[in-house]
């Protein structure tokens, strides 16, 4: 059977194949942008296709064009389980492969292309699928080449990104809704920071890294926690370095990076989303109902989460002209 789609049509088919698929999701795009995992069901990071391949365009060009965003790779790497990650610099293809079934499409991996764009593709089904499977292994797969350099492409992004100008998109009026995923497969830790590093170490790391001036460094974290924190990562971050109260700010990881500085050289940047004050004794006694050690870094487990949750909701938020930020 094959089908002919197009508008909101795109979207719903890779949204419903990808939380059917068990067997298969293999993707070939040369363009991936940033947020691009969420025009695939979220169940896929619960219960993962046995066999995950994606193709892109990865080359200097691409990422210096903003055609290519290795923020995106990172985060498939990181979330999606099994995952395989290659790249080719010589097609033009987007081809999105589910089980027994095939979507060869005008679509990119972008959010804009299923969102706004005018696109279309055809979705083909046993035996048709078949031969898409082939095309995708012998002319795409096999001739791709390792994942290799990301660091330097994330290098590369930040600094195109910095010396690009920035233009204000004309505004079109969506044809569908791209669903935002939820926190609910997104892990959310606890880090306690009793030092925060200087400004003459951030400086360093922000050179080195052209990480955006607005983001935060929260600078030598734990090895376990620079290993195993995720883009996109929540953290509430609880600030010990000052007398009286203590300001606890829910943040979202944005990247992580290891620079040598005298000060430690495991390094994460983030964004503070909200920022709350507790009276010292009320915030020790939450950690110790929630069995959480001051000086951890650890995921939050579910009960442990509901705890914190709880308590911090239950406190009026710090007012942002206001707030005292964390260190950055």
């Amino acid at each position: 059977m094959v089908r002919v789609l197009s508008g909101p049509e795109l979207y719903e088919t890779i949204l419903q194949k990808s939380l059917g698929a068990k067997e298969m999701l293999w993707v070939c795009s040369p363009a991936v942008a940033l947020g691009a995992h969420k025009v695939f069901s979220q169940e896929i990071l619960k219960k993962p296709p046995a066999d995950i391949r994606f193709i892109f365009g990865l080359n200097d060009f691409a990422v210096k064009a903003g055609e290519v965003n290795p923020f995106e790779i990172q985060y498939l790497l990181e979330h999606f389980k099994g995952i395989s990650i290659k790249s080719h610099e010589n097609f033009h293809s987007n081809i999105y492969i589910f089980d027994n079934s095939a979507l060869i499409t005008s679509a990119t991996l972008t959010e804009a292309a299923f969102e706004s764009n005018v696109e279309v593709g055809v979705l083909l089904e046993e035996p048709d699928a078949e031969n898409v499977k082939n095309f995708f292994i012998q002319n795409l797969w096999n001739t791709a080449k390792p994942l290799s350099e990301l660091k330097k492409y994330k290098l590369m992004w930040n600094l195109a990104q910095k010396n690009t100008k920035k233009v204000t998109p004309k505004k079109i009026k969506p044809h569908t809704e791209i669903k935002d995923w939820t926190n609910t497969y997104i892990n959310t830790w606890y880090i306690g920071v009793f030092k925060w590093i200087s400004k003459k170490s951030i400086h360093k790391i922000k050179k080195e890294t052209s990480w955006r001036s607005d983001l935060s460094v929260l600078g030598d974290v734990g090895y376990q926690a620079f290993m195993h924190l995720k883009l996109g990562d929540y953290v509430y971050l609880a600030d010990f370095s000052k007398r009286g109260k203590i300001e606890v700010s829910l943040v979202r990881i944005t990247d992580k990076a290891k620079v040598e500085t005298d000060e430690g050289d495991l390094h994460c940047a983030y964004e503070a989303e909200k920022t709350y004050s507790l009276d010292r004794e009320r915030f020790y006694e939450l950690l110790k109902n929630a069995n959480i050690k001051s000086k951890a870094e650890a995921v939050l487990n579910d009960e442990q989460l509901k705890q914190v949750v709880d308590v911090v909701s239950s406190i009026k938020r710090k007012r942002k002209n206001k707030a005292k930020k964390p260190k950055s």
